[in-house]
């Protein structure tokens, strides 16, 4: 087996897996500053703003390892293959790429073509054999692995709406789904052939985001396994529905909240027995998914203090569950992260980041939550402490969100200015 200096992918037409273990491990410990775009100001740079009293200081630190910036423009899509070291990126390029995350610098393995407008959604499936790509034109574009992952190949393309808003794979089926802004949902499957299974209609609003909710027990009798989607809208609506049927198993309208609040995230627990929904104005539900039973209704400005806030900072832009201790990390516009014990809802501690929060999620089997914010940072939290474990910089704009790969060991980050960089 030969393969490509640097990526580690091998060359030949195989379909045998890279070896991951191996791969990751390729990038060398020493960042080369000289091929680093945005690598620490020179000397004489650093003199300059010395002699000028009067001069802004910038921190122009970078402490990332390496960069890819093919993009032209904000990178809204980030996505890492979960068995071989791949990264997806799209953004307001209409463009996306496929790139390698073991080298430097990344290679692209595939360019993703066929949008009018910026690619907002999609990613990889969890077997790491499809990968697909939704965008604000409306399309739905889906690409098969060929050669394990060193090549991928354009097989379908829906445009069935206006403007896609979310993109789901099912955790275990070869499944997925799409979110509109028309506030319908579509659900497709891609083996053993690529149909359209079901269109949901039962949303007023745009349909903001949606989840598969993997069946809590096996199908008796070897028959088939019961699928349900969970979608929510900005109308206020979380509903639940029976795949491929399309039948509402339950829906639950603002006055069942108890307010009226456009749900615009949401966040499913590792059990799958729950999932948290968070609004623009700062509320967050927790609602059982099987029964769609309401468990707890939690007003995040109100464990801040901060009521008082402008309405734009309210919006809760994160949510994550942690895997080893019973809390939930809740991130708002306004820059801070409330962390929730899930047994009494009250909150166990605030960190304060200082400008919005664009994404959390816990690192898998730790304590430890990597935030990304729009200040150019992204920043890893031991939230049994509320100590800041380390940050990383060199973006020059916000970081608009992020994805981890080798086990929560990198981070890669996608950025307004059209870069993402890889942090160690």
């Amino acid at each position: 087996m030969n393969y490509d200096e640097g990526t580690g992918i091998p060359r030949d037409e195989d379909e045998t897996y890279l070896d991951p273990s191996a791969a990751l491990d390729i990038i060398p410990d020493d960042e080369n500053e000289e091929d680093h775009p945005m690598s620490d100001v020179s000397d004489n740079d650093e003199d300059q703003t010395d002699a000028n009293d009067d001069a802004e200081e910038i921190d122009m630190s970078n402490n990332s390892l390496t960069y890819f910036d093919k993009h032209t423009d904000s990178i809204f899509l980030i996505g890492t293959h979960p068995k071989v070291p791949l990264v997806v990126t799209g953004g307001g390029d209409d463009t996306g790429y496929v790139w390698t995350s073991n080298s430097m610098p990344p290679k692209v393995v595939t360019q993703l073509s066929g949008h009018t407008d910026s690619l907002v959604a999609g990613g990889f499936s969890p077997d790491g054999e499809w990968l697909i790509t939704g965008g604000m034109d409306g399309r739905v574009r889906i690409w098969r692995a060929r050669a394990r992952g060193q090549k991928w190949e354009f097989r379908d393309s829906v445009e069935e709406v206006e403007e896609v808003t979310w993109v789901s794979f099912h955790p275990t089926q070869p499944l997925f789904a799409f979110g509109a802004s028309n506030g319908s949902a579509w659900v497709y499957s891609l083996l053993p052939r690529f149909e359209h299974l079901s269109v949901l209609y039962g949303h007023s609003g745009s349909c903001t985001a949606g989840v598969f909710i993997p069946a809590a027990s096996p199908a008796p009798d070897g028959g088939e396994e019961e699928i349900n989607l969970l979608t929510i809208s900005d109308d206020g609506t979380l509903i639940s529905w029976s795949i491929p049927t399309g039948v509402q198993s339950y829906k639950i309208s603002p006055p069942q909240f108890h307010y009226e609040a456009p749900w615009v995230n949401l966040s499913l627990h590792p059990t799958g027995t729950s999932v948290a929904i968070g609004a623009a104005d700062g509320k967050v539900a927790i609602v059982g998914t099987k029964t769609g039973s309401i468990i707890a209704t939690v007003d995040v400005l109100g464990a801040t203090g901060k009521t008082d806030m402008p309405e734009e900072e309210r919006s809760v832009e994160g949510i994550a569950w942690c895997e080893v201790m019973s809390v939930l990390a809740v991130s708002l516009v306004a820059g801070v992260i409330c962390i929730f014990d899930t047994g009494s809802w009250r909150v166990r501690r605030t960190l304060d980041v200082g400008e919005a929060v664009t994404k959390v999620e816990f690192i898998p089997g730790t304590a430890e939550l990597v935030s990304s914010s729009m200040d150019g940072t992204v920043t890893r939290w031991d939230v049994r402490s509320g100590e800041q474990l380390w940050k990383g910089t060199g973006h020059s704009s916000g970081v608009l969100g992020f994805a981890l790969a080798d086990g929560g060991r990198t981070i890669i980050t996608a950025s307004d200015e059209g870069v993402a960089l890889i942090y160690k």
